[in-house]
C-alpha cells in the first residue's frame, strides 16, 4: 500500500477552506478517520473533516470562517478547539473540527491518539509557484496495520485516558472488520469498568455507529468478550444463560443475537444494499415482501431524530425486544419426559419456563436505558411501542390460524400501535420485529408454519401501504363530533370521542361507507349502550 502523495477534498467548500487556511498558516494538518479511509481506498462523501495547526486556533478559524460564511462555534475553549460549519442550500451540513497541535511537534500529537490506523497525518503546504504539497506521517506503523487488518492501541496510556476509546475499539472491530491486537483487547478487559466513566452521550455515538454495520451480533458478541457489555448494555448482558422452554432452542442471549442476525438481513434488504440468503425461509420471505419494498424503504428512510435512521433502529428493537425475561421468569417442574420426546431443547422437558409480560417489562426497561444514553423522546417512545407490542403479530397468527385476519382485527392492530391513526405506521416495524425474531425462535429452516405466518404478515402490509387500508381511513372522516351532537342531542364529551372511534372500527371493517350510514351506525351504539 503506497502512501498518498495527493489528495483533495470534492466538495469546493473544503477546498476553500483549506486554500484560506494555507493562506494563514503551513503546514495544515489533515488527520484522523480521512487520511485512514484514503489508505484503505474508501472514497465515501466526505462530510466531516478533523485538522490540526501548530498556532492559536480559535481566532484565525473565527477569521477565516467569517471569511467564507462558515458557521463558527468554539467546542473546547481550553484546549483551543473550533467547530466550523458549512451549511448548503442543499445536502448535509459540513463540519471541520481544527484543534492547536498537542505538544511541541505533530508526531507528539499523533502519539496521544487512540489506534495506529487513526494517529497518521497528510501534511499539507502551498510552496509560492503553486498547487499543494502532500506528505504522510505515519510515527505508530498504522500503515501496517491497516494492511494486516489489526486494530492496535497507541500506548497503553491512551486506552486509559479516555474511558470511550474502550468502546470505539467494538466499533472499529464492526465498520472495517479488524482483528484486536492481544496486547489492546486484555487491557480492554482489564479497564473495562472504567467506561461507566464516559459520559453517555459519548458510549450512545460509539454504539449506534457499531450497529449501523453488518454484523450487529457480532458486536454484541465483541462486547461481552471484552467486558463491556454488562457495563454499556446490562439489560442485555442479562439475558445470557437465560433458559427458554420449547419452541426456543436457545437461552435468551443466543435468541437475541439470532434475531439480530436475521434483522440485520432484513435491513440491508429493505436499503437495497444487499439481497436476502437464498436458501431456508428466505426466499418464501422475499417474496412476500417484494411488493411492498418500495413503501418499506420509503418507511424506513424517515429519521426520528437528526442524524439516525428509522432503518438502523431495527437494530435495537431486535436488541432489546426480550430483555425482561430474565425478571418475569417463572419455572415449572414437569413429569418425566418420554423416552422419544423430540423436543430440541432436552433441558425443557423436565421443566417449562414461562416469561408472562416480558413484552412490557422489555418496553419499561427500554425506556429506562435509552434515556441513559441520552436519546431522544421520540426516539425513546418510538421503541418503547415496538418493544411493548412484538408479541402482537405471533398472537394475531394464532388467533386467525388457517384463516385471513380480519380487517377490524388488522384496523385494532395499527391502532393500538400508534398513539393515533396517523401514527399507525409503528405496526410496519413490530411486523419486522416480528418477522426476525420468529426466524429466530425455531431451530428449524424455515420454521414452522412459515408460509401461513408470511400471509399474515402480508395482509397487514396490505392494510398499512393499500389503497383501501390506512390510506383510506386517514382521508376526511365520515362525520366528526359536531355533526354526531347535533344528529343524537348529546354534549360534548368523551362519549362523543368513544362514538367516532367505534364509527372508524366499524368503516375498516366495511361495516359503514357513508355518513348515512356512520349516523345509523352510532344510533344502534347508544340504543345497545355500547358508547
Amino acid at each position: 500500500m503506497k502512501p498518498p502523495m495527493e489528495w483533495h477534498p470534492r466538495h469546493p467548500a473544503f477546498q476553500a477552506l483549506l486554500a484560506a487556511l494555507l493562506r494563514e498558516v503551513q503546514p495544515v494538518y489533515v488527520v484522523g478517520g480521512v487520511v485512514r479511509d484514503l489508505l484503505l481506498q474508501r472514497h465515501d462523501h466526505l462530510k466531516d473533516l478533523d485538522l490540526v495547526l501548530d498556532q492559536p486556533v480559535l481566532p484565525l478559524a473565527r477569521r477565516v470562517a467569517d471569511r467564507l460564511g462558515w458557521a463558527f462555534y468554539p467546542l473546547d475553549e481550553a484546549r483551543d478547539v473550533a467547530r466550523l460549519v458549512f451549511t448548503a442550500a442543499q445536502g448535509e451540513p459540513l463540519i471541520c473540527d481544527i484543534a492547536r497541535m498537542r505538544g511541541e511537534h505533530i508526531e507528539e500529537d499523533l502519539r496521544s491518539r487512540d489506534f495506529t490506523i487513526n494517529a497518521m497525518a497528510l501534511a499539507i503546504t502551498q510552496p509560492a509557484s503553486g498547487g499543494m504539497q502532500m506528505e504522510l506521517l505515519d510515527p505508530c506503523g498504522g500503515q501496517a496495520d491497516l494492511r494486516r487488518g489489526i486494530l492496535r492501541r497507541v500506548s497503553p496510556y491512551c486506552l486509559a485516558e479516555d474511558a470511550v476509546r474502550l468502546v470505539r475499539a467494538v466499533r472499529f472491530m464492526a465498520q472495517f472488520a479488524f482483528t484486536l491486537d492481544l496486547e489492546t483487547r486484555v487491557q480492554i478487559q482489564r479497564l473495562a469498568g472504567t467506561v461507566r466513566l464516559a459520559s453517555p452521550e459519548r458510549i450512545r455515538d460509539e454504539l449506534w455507529k457499531a450497529f449501523t454495520f453488518d454484523r450487529p451480533a457480532t458486536t454484541v458478541a465483541d462486547l461481552a468478550s471484552l467486558g463491556l457489555l454488562r457495563h454499556v448494555l446490562p439489560e442485555v448482558a442479562a439475558t445470557q444463560g437465560v433458559e427458554q422452554s420449547y419452541p426456543h432452542y436457545q437461552d435468551v442471549y443466543a435468541h437475541t443475537l439470532a434475531t439480530l442476525t436475521h434483522m440485520a438481513h432484513l435491513r440491508a434488504w429493505i436499503a437495497g444494499t444487499a439481497e436476502l440468503p437464498a436458501g431456508g425461509a428466505w426466499p418464501l420471505l422475499v417474496e412476500t415482501l417484494a411488493p411492498w419494498r418500495f413503501h418499506l424503504r420509503q418507511h424506513f428512510a424517515h429519521h426520528p431524530s437528526t442524524g439516525r435512521s428509522r432503518r438502523d433502529w431495527l437494530i435495537w428493537y431486535a436488541l432489546f425486544h426480550d430483555v425482561g425475561k430474565p425478571a418475569t421468569r417463572t419455572v415449572e417442574e414437569l413429569p418425566a419426559a418420554a423416552p422419544d420426546d423430540a423436543t430440541p431443547n432436552p433441558r425443557s422437558r423436565s421443566r417449562r419456563y414461562r416469561f408472562l409480560g416480558h413484552d412490557k417489562v422489555s418496553a419499561s426497561m427500554v425506556e429506562e436505558r435509552l434515556t441513559w444514553l441520552r436519546f431522544s423522546r421520540p426516539e425513546i417512545t418510538l421503541a418503547q411501542k415496538v418493544v411493548a407490542h412484538h408479541m402482537r403479530p405471533h398472537l394475531l397468527h394464532a388467533s386467525f390460524a388457517r384463516r385471513p385476519i380480519s380487517r377490524r382485527a388488522r384496523y385494532r392492530f395499527f391502532r393500538d400501535t400508534g398513539n393515533r391513526l396517523g401514527e399507525g405506521e409503528v405496526g410496519v416495524d413490530i411486523l419486522m420485529l416480528a418477522l426476525a425474531d420468529y426466524l429466530a425462535t425455531y431451530a428449524q429452516d424455515p420454521p414452522p408454519d412459515w408460509d401461513a405466518y408470511l400471509r399474515h404478515v402480508a395482509e397487514l402490509l396490505d392494510f398499512a401501504f393499500g389503497e383501501d387500508g390506512l390510506a383510506a381511513l386517514m382521508q376526511r372522516p365520515l362525520v366528526d363530533g359536531h355533526t354526531l351532537m347535533l344528529h343524537l342531542n348529546l354534549p360534548a364529551g368523551p362519549q362523543i370521542g368513544r362514538l367516532l372511534e367505534k364509527i372508524q372500527e366499524a368503516r375498516a371493517a366495511g361495516e359503514v361507507s357513508t355518513p348515512e350510514e356512520a349516523l345509523r351506525f352510532a344510533e344502534q351504539c347508544l340504543h345497545h349502550k355500547g358508547a
